[in-house]
């Protein structure tokens, strides 16, 4: 089974999307509401996957993912983001995350991606 982690702020959106990832056989091991706590979360739960908001309060998705990245630089990481532009995107070419989806999200896209990236 797949162990993820969420770390997004808006906590409604969070929440079903974690019930969408249950229903896909994945073990959702917590929710985290900005970066510093996506860190701590990443460093308790060693998941297999992370699903990371990139504009959060206080510490942003960009912080969560270069502290996640100097832990293990092989993490796998899917951005779920609302707010998206160019610079943020080269930023992120230099992380080699496995996907980059703006929300709103096509679950059938994300579970394709889960399928294709994080169970082979």
């Amino acid at each position: 089974m797949i162990r993820a982690i969420i770390i997004d702020d808006e906590t409604d959106s969070a929440e079903v999307f974690a019930e969408f990832l249950k229903l896909k056989d994945i073990d959702v091991a917590g929710l985290g509401k900005n970066g510093k706590e996506g860190v701590e979360l990443y460093k308790k739960h060693k998941p297999d996957v992370v699903f990371l908001d990139l504009v959060m309060p206080q510490y942003d998705g960009f912080y969560a993912l270069e502290e996640i990245k100097k832990i293990n630089a092989d993490a796998r990481v899917i951005i779920i983001t609302a707010f998206l532009t160019d610079l943020m995107r080269k930023r992120l070419d230099n992380f080699g995350v496995e996907d980059v989806f703006e929300k709103p999200y096509s679950v059938k896209e994300i579970a394709n991606t889960l399928k294709e990236k994080i169970t082979t």
